[in-house]
């Protein structure tokens, strides 16, 4: 109760906090971390920790992408291989004797792949970038004559890992294509560095039209490795001439 000049007038009950007052006051009753108010910047401490949270979402991302290219690389090309062979055996058992062999290797070039991803993922140290792309890109090649020139890359010459990794998969990527669908008589690679990494990828294969054919996931990837780390992807083919593929990263 309090006085006035009428008399003693009763106290109303406590009914809460006004809209005003909650509107001032409900920022700095949250849990955790307090939101800025409009036009305030988060202090330097919460920007650290939302740039450190966006690098790991980031890096995840990446990770993620990396191992499914490398399924794809390694181990699904070679059993959608294996697969189309056995289906082919299973309708002319006579067809067994000139096929069972195709079907094996690519089994076993899949079982390699998938040890290699294994042994990547406990590992993850980094290689040379010659060897490392060299490697990939004679894997994929399978039984097609491949040359691999890195002259113009320094030996003290070596990318960060995001780098490396596309550098791998659009190499891998490139000759499995062409081993897969060019008939190519040789593929021919090669790796250098500038101011720019450079990874040119031709074959003298049968070659597609450009403007009608359909991207599938190896293309789509490469060109996705290429533009997140901004460089870019170019592709040029005629029928009967062959197909070069062509990445540059900064």
């Amino acid at each position: 109760m309090r006085e006035t000049s009428s008399g003693v007038e009763q106290q109303r009950p406590y009914a809460g906090p006004t809209p005003v007052e909650v509107a001032s006051t409900s920022v700095a009753r949250l849990p955790g971390r307090a939101t800025p108010a409009p036009g305030v910047s988060p202090p330097p401490r919460a920007r650290r920790e939302d740039e450190r949270r966006q690098a790991h979402a980031d890096s995840l991302a990446h990770e993620r992408q990396r191992i499914a290219a490398d399924v794809h690389d390694l181990i699904m090309q070679d059993l959608a291989f294996a697969l189309a062979r056995a289906r082919v055996i299973a309708e002319d058992g006579a067809l067994a004797v000139p096929l069972a062999s195709g079907v094996v290797a690519a089994g076993e070039r899949a079982l390699l792949g998938a040890r290699s991803i294994v042994s990547d993922l406990l590992a993850r140290e980094r290689r040379p970038v010659v060897e490392a792309v060299e490697e990939g890109v004679r894997i994929a090649a399978r039984h097609v004559p491949l040359s691999f020139d890195a002259d113009a890359v320094a030996s003290a010459s070596q990318p960060d890992q995001r780098t490396l990794d596309a550098l791998v998969h659009v190499g891998r990527e490139a000759v499995a294509n062409a081993t897969k669908h060019a008939e190519p008589p040789a593929i021919e690679v090669v790796l250098s560095h500038a101011d720019e990494w450079r990874l040119r990828v031709r074959d003298s294969g049968l070659g597609f039209d450009t403007g009608g054919a359909t991207p599938g996931f190896g293309l789509e990837s490469m060109k996705r490795h290429a533009h997140a780390l901004g460089g870019s992807l170019h592709v040029t083919s005629a029928l009967g001439v062959g197909t070069t593929v062509e990445l540059t990263l900064p």
